[in-house]
């Protein structure tokens, strides 16, 4: 994956820097890194206390939150699964410019088993994920607006698309079949920036429909799907503490991939880790690595014509959630591929955070916005930034 770094944030690069704004807030940029590898840390949570103020870091680990000045003396909480969580005075942050927020890993339990009385002991922890749904997520009619950023490098060189996106569940989590979560799943648009000139109709495609089926909870064809359990091999990785909680982690391979678990009949490897919340059987994250025989420029659920073959074709995607009250809603995708065309290296990096939960009015959306063609709205994109807000 290119690093990169999101053009939306107001200062850029590796330092944390706080300083008092003309409207009355401080602005926290930077970055959250791994403290023994120093990779960056994608959707670790900065939340201030007490607030339902908050931002995730992006795939590169960088952040930025605006709070108000009067919020100076409230607590910053750093954190994100599998590391241990560090917290500081707003006030703090700000005295201390070019602090780099380092995380440190923490985990305990055993390693990998694979011995059968274990195999029904994981079986059972999926299947109490999913009767879990309706008390952990939301399950009633819905918006959760974000950011969405796509970016593509190429033959024709690296392309970036940048877009606030307004979604509409009509129903809330619940598992059923493809087609009903399909029909209860819009979104539409609402402002779009681009790093070139709109010339081809491809340039118009969202392709946003692979973000709604990565969240793993509201869809099916995934790991959580029982009745295709058999399927799957699956081993413990070990528990981990998250915000107190203990966390168990399970990996997953697919035996035999197929487009009844998968969604598509092009894979020919699918395996990932779910991190999965013991204490209320909630989904914290998930992480799936495909290999396939072709891939799709159109997304997974359109169909593409004529397309040139496409050779080594791997895909990463990152689902987190988070939890918002007293339920959990989906809180970001990264979604990374990479192919071969004609001898030629593409590579693919979506990003999806949400910035905003609205569960008391929502706004109901009729169908997808699969191609745009908004102009760019300069004043808009001057003052935005990825902030979530209930």
């Amino acid at each position: 994956m290119k690093k990169g770094v999101i053009i939306l944030f107001i200062m850029m690069g590796f330092f944390l820097v706080a300083k008092a704004q003309e409207d009355g807030k401080m602005v926290l940029t930077g970055t959250v890194v791994d403290s023994q590898t120093n990779e960056p840390v994608a959707f670790a949570n900065l939340g201030l206390l007490g607030t339902v103020a908050g931002v995730a870091s992006d795939m590169d680990g960088n952040f930025e939150l605006r709070i108000p000045d009067k919020y100076a003396i409230h607590v910053v909480r750093v954190s994100a699964v599998g590391y241990a969580s560090v917290e500081y005075k707003a006030y703090e942050l700000r005295d201390k410019p070019g602090m780099v927020i380092k995380l440190r890993p923490v985990s305990y339990g055993i390693g990998e088993v694979d011995v059968y009385g274990q195999l029904l002991v994981y079986k059972k922890m999926l299947s109490n994920v999913v009767s879990h749904i309706h008390d952990n997520y939301i399950s009633k009619p819905y918006n959760y607006e974000g950011y969405f950023k796509y970016v593509t490098d190429g033959p024709e060189g690296e392309k970036t698309k940048e877009a606030t996106v307004t979604v509409y569940d009509a129903k809330g989590y619940d598992r059923t079949d493809p087609e009903t979560t399909f029909k209860e799943v819009n979104y539409k648009f609402n402002e779009v920036r681009r790093s070139t000139p709109q010339i081809s109709v491809f340039d118009g495609l969202t392709c946003l429909d692979d973000i709604l089926t990565a969240d793993v909870v509201r869809n099916t064809r995934n790991v959580l799907d029982i009745v295709n359990s058999r399927d799957y091999k699956l081993k413990s990785k070990g528990r981990m503490l998250y915000e107190g909680d203990s966390v168990q982690v399970i990996s997953y391979t697919l035996e035999k991939p197929s487009l009844s678990t998968t969604g598509t009949s092009s894979v020919t490897a699918y395996s990932g880790e779910i991190y999965i919340n013991l204490r209320d059987f909630a989904v914290l994250k998930n992480v799936v690595n495909i290999s396939s025989r072709d891939f799709n420029s159109l997304g997974r659920q359109l169909v593409a014509i004529g397309e040139k073959p496409k050779a080594d074709v791997t895909t990463q995607i990152v689902t987190t959630y988070k939890k918002l009250k007293s339920v959990y809603f989906l809180s970001g995708v990264t979604i990374n591929y990479s192919y071969e065309e004609e001898g030629e290296e593409v590579r693919g990096d979506m990003e999806f955070v949400t910035t905003r939960v609205n569960m008391d009015a929502p706004e109901a959306i009729e169908g997808r916005t699969y191609y745009e063609n908004i102009v760019e709205n300069e004043a808009f994109w001057n003052s935005y930034t990825t902030y979530f807000e209930e």
